[in-house]
């Protein structure tokens, strides 16, 4: 016990205790059975006389009792408590509501950071990406060879227009093929060089992707 309270005599003492007993209950300003107010001080005083401060309280007018099922409750004086006016109750209002949509523009936010996450947690790995790419590349090579095979037959063979016309379709759609192949695999690439110090010529070059 410091110093300055061991000093104090016994009527001192308790008058302390009670006053901080009824402030406790003026701050919070709920109901409290005596147990409940013993408990919530931490057990720091006995509990004969914190029930004690209780009634002094309710005796000098600072709180009020009442008995439910044979319990009795204390709470504080509502005429003793601190109001609010109006402004400040809109005020209150107000900075409440505007907490609450911050609160829900992060939890959005949140979400869409969890999603981004998810998308790069489930993305090829480097090595995955250049392996694909050298599948891509292997397969834009094949698609060269038939496309020049098919123009080479073109011109050696006459044909007829049915003929013709199912090279052309066939070429049209190899073509097709290639360059979308060509842009998945310079997608790719373009990957690739954001994940590692090297320009994307350099990477082509050591992958040996062709150069337009």
């Amino acid at each position: 016990m410091p110093s300055n309270v061991s000093t104090l005599t016994k009527c001192e003492l308790d008058e302390v205790v009670i006053e901080m007993v009824c402030r406790y209950m003026l701050q919070q300003n709920r109901p409290y059975s005596a147990i409940d107010v013993w408990n919530n001080l931490r057990q720091e005083y006995p509990k004969a006389q914190v029930i004690k401060c209780l009634d002094v309280g309710v005796e000098r007018g600072f709180l009020c009792e009442k008995l439910i099922s044979k319990q009795k409750i204390y709470f504080a004086d509502q005429s003793k408590t601190e109001k609010c006016n109006e402004e400040e109750l809109q005020a209150m209002n107000e900075s409440i509501i505007e907490k609450k949509n911050r609160l829900n523009e992060l939890s959005n936010e949140i979400k869409v950071i969890k999603n981004e996450l998810k998308e790069y947690g489930s993305a090829m790995r480097i090595e995955e990406m250049i392996a694909l790419q050298t599948t891509l590349k292997t397969q834009i090579k094949e698609m060269e060879k038939r496309i020049s095979g098919m123009v080479t037959h073109a011109k050696d063979e006459v044909v007829n227009e049915k003929r013709k016309s199912e090279l052309a379709a066939k070429q049209e759609y190899y073509t097709g093929q290639y360059k979308e192949r060509k842009r998945i695999a310079d997608r790719i690439v373009d990957v690739i060089c954001e994940n590692v110090n090297i320009s994307k010529k350099k990477l082509m070059e050591d992958i040996g992707f062709e150069l337009d």
